[in-house]
């Protein structure tokens, strides 16, 4: 018996196609209209025809929602000035027509060779997501990929009402290489994977609180996560902002000494490390209590 590709195996148009009612999905720029950096091929970097990310409009469970899907094995999913227009205007089309807008996240940060623009792309990008969260349009970031959410896309994802990653999906602002490039390999061993999903996979950030729902690797988990929080969104005030400021300031005080993310795993409730380990998302999710 074979199985079928898992989620984060599948491309970003594959990733569209399995979430999104079938036959609904309808591309917004889509490559023949060639909309490409214009930094690139100034570099002699070979170009794509979507920029990375593809974006639309589509339903799930009848309900339209505005969707974009970043594509990894382009320049690692990162974000020029291209790509983050398209993700801007994704979602200040949602925010127009109080739409959700979703986002399936695979990207290391910004694009370096693009210097600020992708920067300043970002930053566009969240002030869009806030117009949404102001008119209380669900925002939700899917982590589940080989890349994850580094740099400003882990910020911008942050940024989103609710985040939903598969154990195999990681989420942070430096990634492992970076780290180790900068603290040396004695204190991040960014080749050991063990390490690597212990500090940033989406089942200690589950723990955490950073992700709302961990999932099974299947599109039809994710799905059914997503259809879930449809309904539901939350404006950003100042006082939520707090709050959540002193939750990370007690976060800091109780872990910030720790090295080993096992300690971080048995702070958060989970007694078995080796079972909690083997467990598979759903299973995990309910051997600990959360951050929330």
């Amino acid at each position: 018996m074979t199985r079928g590709p898992l989620f984060h195996e599948q491309t970003a148009r594959q990733r569209i196609a399995a979430l999104v009612d079938p036959g609904s999905f309808d591309e917004l720029l889509p490559p023949p209209e060639r909309i490409t950096s214009p930094y690139l091929a100034q570099l002699g970097i070979p170009v794509s025809f979507d920029d990375g990310v593809v974006i639309g409009h589509a339903k799930i469970g009848g309900r339209k929602v505005y969707l974009a899907a970043q594509v990894g094995q382009f320049v690692g999913g990162a974000v020029g000035e291209i790509h983050g227009a398209k993700l801007t205007g994704l979602f200040k089309a949602a925010a127009r027509d109080r739409t959700p807008c979703i986002v399936i996240v695979e990207s290391g940060g910004v694009r370096l060779h693009e210097g600020s623009a992708g920067e300043i792309a970002i930053a566009e990008t969240m002030r869009a997501i806030f117009e949404c969260r102001a008119k209380k349009v669900p925002t939700i970031a899917v982590i589940c990929s080989d890349i994850g959410a580094y740099g400003g896309m882990g910020i911008l994802s942050t940024c989103c009402d609710f985040r939903v990653m598969t154990e195999h999906g990681r989420l942070g602002i430096s990634g492992p290489i970076v780290i180790e490039k900068w603290m040396g390999k004695k204190a991040y061993d960014s080749s050991n994977r063990a390490l690597v999903w212990k500090t940033s996979g989406g089942k200690t950030k589950y723990l955490l609180g950073d992700a709302d729902s961990l999932v099974l690797d299947d599109a039809g988990a994710i799905r059914e996560a997503i259809s879930k929080l449809l309904g539901k969104s939350s404006a950003v005030s100042l006082k939520a902002v707090k709050a959540r400021q002193a939750e990370l300031a007690k976060r800091l005080k109780r872990f910030g000494q720790t090295e080993d993310a096992d300690a971080v795993w048995k702070g958060m409730g989970v007694r078995d490390i080796e079972a909690a380990s083997l467990a598979s998302g759903p299973e995990f999710a309910a051997m600990a209590k959360r951050e929330k």
